[in-house]
């Protein structure tokens, strides 16, 4: 059963690999996983965001990136991107999302969005 007090990533992490990797924007795959986890919680905006970052000169040198939205407070969230050694790349405010769980950590390798459990 869902808790909003645990993180997507401990209710979603039967993930453990792929099967299949999907297609997404600007060139960028999904495993089973990620798009279980957009398509369950409706949160391709997530992903939205992930992309649209892409085509930064600093995301362009990163070939790893941990990608995290956390609950603020209520319904505001705080987006953020850290490199493989932390060294943190963005922060952004949502000041809106239906989201249920209070956090979700997708990784970028390469051009793979995948769930840390599937690693």
């Amino acid at each position: 059963m869902k808790n909003p007090n645990i993180s997507a990533n401990e209710f979603y992490n039967d993930f453990i690999g792929t099967e299949t990797y999907y297609k997404y924007l600007l060139g960028l795959l999904l495993t089973d996983g990620v798009k279980t986890v957009a398509d369950e919680e409706h949160c391709y905006w997530f992903l939205d965001c992930i992309a649209s970052y892409q085509f930064k000169e600093k995301f362009k040198q990163e070939e790893f990136q941990v990608w995290k939205i956390e609950r603020v407070e209520d319904s505001r969230f705080r987006l953020s991107a850290t490199s493989g050694n932390n060294k943190v790349l963005i922060t952004q405010d949502i000041e809106y999302s239906d989201f249920f769980f209070n956090e979700l950590t997708i990784w970028k390798e390469s051009n793979v969005l995948l769930l840390p459990s599937e690693h």
